[in-house]
């Protein structure tokens, strides 16, 4: 099985803790649709919010998931470096932004991801680390003004769960 039908099968198979709640669409023109769902996802795992952050990641997720596999698949077959993490200069920051859907789905994925991990559902926390293992060119910024991979961290702890 190919690693991306691997991750869409996964994707559509994740979705139990999904809540119909959550408004996939930004409000704030400032804010596209995916920053807002990973920010709002990324915001709740910081507050310690575990099941909110993971309903989140979930209402949203068959939404901009697909963007992310095709733009990674399409960084794969071209053997595209990955970006840099850390500080960067301002064009590499907006080359690195124009990865909006990796960026996007790795953020919120590494959120599900921990929150699983803190909620002690290590199976589930297992399956949502390996999709953000995936999406190896997403990076996050970090309003200290640096960028980070989600997939190195999820790597890491995936690997601790491993053991």
């Amino acid at each position: 099985m190919s690693r991306f039908t691997f991750f869409l099968c996964i994707t559509f198979s994740i979705n139990i803790f999904a809540d119909d709640n959550f408004d996939c669409h930004s409000t704030n023109p400032e804010l596209g649709d995916s920053a807002h769902w990973a920010a709002t996802s990324l915001d709740l795992f910081a507050k310690n919010k575990y099941e909110q952050a993971v309903n989140t990641v979930d209402a949203c997720f068959e939404i901009f998931s697909v963007d992310a596999v095709v733009m990674q698949k399409g960084f794969n077959a071209e053997n595209t470096k990955l970006p840099p993490s850390g500080r960067v200069s301002r064009s590499t920051k907006e080359k690195i932004h124009d990865n909006w859907a990796v960026n996007d789905v790795s953020v919120a994925l590494w959120a599900k991801a921990r929150s699983l991990d803190k909620m002690g559902d290590i199976e589930q926390a297992k399956i949502a680390y390996a999709q953000c293992i995936f999406l190896t060119h997403g990076r996050a910024w970090d309003p200290k003004g640096w960028f980070w991979a989600p997939a190195s961290d999820c790597i890491q702890r995936g690997r601790k769960l491993n053991k």
